[in-house]
């Protein structure tokens, strides 16, 4: 109770809403009471990371990312927006949320409740992990791609791939490739952005127009970070210990 949580999202200037799975979660956990305080913050949006900093009074600060990868967001962008305002020695930066190896546990259970929804046999079904990637440094490592294996290995679904939308291998070439089957999407992100109202949704719609009628279905069955138990994620990775032992 010494200590407080910082959660740092990215947020969008098109939808102020696109944090709002990062503003459930906190809720979950300030009513937990586990922390002297849990706030959020948005690198892009209100409340800035500084605001939020000015008024937290605990000595240590907890800052957990809410990203799905270690990337430049994580890396650069976070600290410099942390280090510019309080004190290094006050500062626990902990890892992202999206390369905690619980993500795959979840994005398996969302997949089979979105089999169960639209009567589908997992056996018959594909799942296809959607996540950003790089346009200016791709081939990178991604939490994404180890995610995806891992689902794939427990051969519960006929197949498992991961595409992104600024890399290869990208979401139409994907998607192009499991049309014998029917696909559900699973989104691989943080923020209710552009990317999930906009791009995805199009991208799907496309292929759905391109197998016809009476093809296979493609749907988006939403993102990962909505899950509730995304909140035991974000506890792990403070590092603050689940059981309050």
């Amino acid at each position: 109770m010494n200590e407080a949580l910082l959660l740092i999202g990215h947020g969008s200037a098109r939808y102020p809403d696109a944090g709002a799975a990062m503003v459930r979660h906190a809720e979950t956990l300030r009513a937990a009471n586990r922390f002297a305080q849990v706030e959020i913050a948005l690198l892009n949006g209100a409340p800035s990371v500084s605001e939020v900093l000015g008024r937290i009074g605990a000595p240590t600060i907890r800052v957990v990312p809410f990203f799905m990868e270690d990337g430049y967001f994580s890396r650069v962008a976070v600290p410099q927006a942390i280090h510019t305002a309080v004190p290094y020695e006050r500062i626990v930066r902990c890892p992202p949320v999206g390369v905690h190896d619980g993500l795959a546990g979840m994005i398996e259970h969302q997949a089979m409740a979105a089999c169960a929804a639209g009567t589908t046999p997992p056996r018959d079904a594909a799942v296809l992990i959607v996540g950003h990637g790089s346009s200016s440094a791709p081939g990178q490592a991604l939490a994404l791609h180890r995610h995806a294996a891992r689902v794939a290995a427990t051969e519960l679904f006929v197949r498992v791939e991961a595409a992104c939308l600024e890399e290869p291998p990208l979401v139409a070439d994907a998607l192009a490739g499991l049309r014998a089957h029917p696909v559900m999407v699973i989104g691989f992100f943080a923020n209710h952005g552009g990317h999930v109202r906009d791009d995805l949704p199009a991208l799907i719609a496309a292929e759905q127009t391109a197998r016809g009628g009476d093809g296979p279905t493609v749907r988006f069955h939403g993102c990962v970070a909505d899950d509730p138990l995304m909140v035991q994620i974000i506890l792990d990775q403070a590092g603050s210990d689940p059981e309050g032992e």
